[in-house]
């Protein structure tokens, strides 16, 4: 799917409570493939989403780290401790780690990006 078309769908669908007819409809599926299989769409969602929140991504090693960060806080900014859907946190001392999930603040610290291989730094 050329981007332009995945921008246009994206604006139909993205946050909306969709009727099932429209899940259901061969334009709804096609915008979810693109999502999943085309790296130049992902890549735009994720920068639409962030820029949509505030969140600066350009802070960060690659998309994926920013986007997981930004689902690891909360309405407030604070770190999500005692939710499992969070899997990496950054600590305001510039820490990055992977959250143990046994109700408090434990983690694994990384030094290196899982998805892009980048080093981490303060």
């Amino acid at each position: 799917m050329e981007l332009e078309r995945f921008k246009e769908l994206h604006t139909r669908f993205f946050g909306k409570e969709l009727p099932e007819e429209v899940l259901q409809s061969e334009e709804y599926e096609a915008y979810e493939a693109a999502i999943h299989e085309n790296e130049a769409c992902y890549n735009w969602a994720i920068v639409e989403k962030l820029r949509s929140k505030g969140f600066d991504s350009q802070n960060y090693c690659c998309l994926m780290m920013a986007d997981k960060v930004y689902e690891s806080l909360d309405s407030e900014g604070d770190i999500k401790y005692d939710d499992p859907e969070v899997i990496i946190n950054k600590w305001d001392e510039g820490f990055y780690g992977i959250p143990v999930h046994n109700g408090s603040a434990t983690m694994v610290v990384i030094n290196y990006c899982p998805w892009c291989g980048t080093k981490l730094s303060k």
